[in-house]
């Protein structure tokens, strides 16, 4: 699965970017109602964000290492 979304990023890079923005914005906007409701159902979204930022960071690592322009 990581190999195949590093390769998915370098042929549609202006994808990844909105999934980047996707899981920044999710994370950011969490936050903000975490700490401006203080309910803890708003927690859920800071933790919703861990399996595809883990997914990105080892389809940047194998991109760098394998796939070259």
């Amino acid at each position: 699965m990581i190999r195949l979304y590093a390769q998915f990023s370098q042929k549609n890079p202006a994808i990844h970017c909105v999934n980047l923005g996707v899981m920044f914005l999710l994370v950011l906007l969490s936050t903000y109602q975490l700490l401006a409701n203080e309910q803890l159902e708003y927690a859920i979204g800071l933790m919703a964000p861990i399996l595809p930022m883990f997914i990105f960071a080892k389809a940047s690592d194998y991109r760098r290492k394998y796939l070259h322009d």
